[in-house]
């Protein structure tokens, strides 16, 4: 393991720099609440230098680094990491499941919710902490954040419209190596609304977007 990797996160930083963010503060405030945590800013510095990005040149400043990103990469990044504090005692395999089911959640979304794919992203990307610490310290900690009453409810209420998608999500992601070898399957019915191919293209990008992550944390 590298030194960045040991690095335990301030998560109360993590908790402003989410509020900050979701209130679309300006950069040099963003950069500001980054620098308030040295192990924060040595993780960001560790992801956009990764492979992940390709980048020729590397990138040294924090403020730079918010810039290039941008708030909604920085912030679903972010989201990963409060996540990954709650679940460090998870192996990296358990971790890559976690992204894949959010990348598949965010991208049926994309599909099926369209005006919520960031959103789904939040819930995928938090259902495991709330197995973690349970719903009550979760939603305290969201409320404390300023994360909204849908991904909140996302995460709450199985009958709410993310709480409906992310059991579909659920069942479709032990199907998906299936799919991709070309068995035939049973779908859940609720993905009706997409042919063969797209659950597959979900799948893919799911699998895809969580291996490149995980090499960054």
């Amino acid at each position: 393991m590298s030194e960045v990797e040991r690095l335990e996160l301030k998560r109360e930083v993590l908790l402003k720099l989410i509020k900050a963010l979701l209130d679309g503060e300006e950069l040099e405030k963003i950069a500001k609440i980054t620098s308030m945590d040295p192990n924060l800013s040595a993780k960001l510095l560790k992801f956009i230098n990764s492979p992940y990005f390709g980048l020729k040149k590397e990138i040294k400043s924090i403020t730079q680094t918010i810039a290039y990103l941008g708030y909604r990469n920085l912030k679903d990044y972010v989201f990963v990491l409060l996540t990954t504090s709650f679940l460090k005692n998870s192996s990296k395999e358990e971790i890559k499941r976690v992204l894949k089911f959010a990348y598949l959640l965010k991208d049926l979304s994309k599909k099926l919710l369209p005006e919520h794919e960031d959103e789904a992203f939040m819930v995928g990307i938090l259902e495991p902490v709330k197995e973690e610490v349970g719903e009550k310290e979760l939603k305290e900690i969201l409320e404390k954040a300023g994360v909204s009453k849908c991904v909140i409810n996302g995460l709450l209420n199985p009958e709410s419209k993310f709480g409906k998608l992310k059991e579909v999500a659920k069942k479709l992601l032990p199907l998906c190596k299936y799919l991709e070898e070309g068995k035939k399957i049973d779908l859940p019915s609720k993905l009706s609304q997409l042919n063969k191919e797209e659950i597959i293209e979900s799948c893919v990008m799911a699998e895809n977007q969580a291996q490149s992550l995980i090499a960054t944390l």
